[in-house]
């Protein structure tokens, strides 16, 4: 079963994506040309300033692509999964 694709479905905030990132061993300057935002965009949503949803998304998709398993429910945290082979 693969994760949903929107976060409209599955809402992620930004200490889930520093500890993807930490677990990717990827800096935000990483993380920001792999999205293609500014590296300030990522450091914002990380301290808990809102951002853009199309920001999140580009976020979300580029870690997912990385094999990060987000998760949620009571306990929102990340985890190591499968890459997705890319196309």
């Amino acid at each position: 079963m693969s994760e949903p694709k929107s976060t409209l479905k599955m809402r992620i905030v930004g200490e889930q994506v520093a500890a993807a990132r930490r677990l990717l061993r990827m800096t935000q300057v990483d993380l920001a040309a792999a999205t293609g935002l500014a590296k300030g965009t990522i450091v914002s949503f990380e301290r808990g300033r809102q951002v853009r949803p199309e920001s999140i998304e580009a976020m979300r998709e580029a870690l997912l692509a990385r094999g990060i398993v987000f998760t949620n429910g009571g306990e929102p945290g990340v985890k190591m999964g499968r890459a997705e082979p890319e196309d």
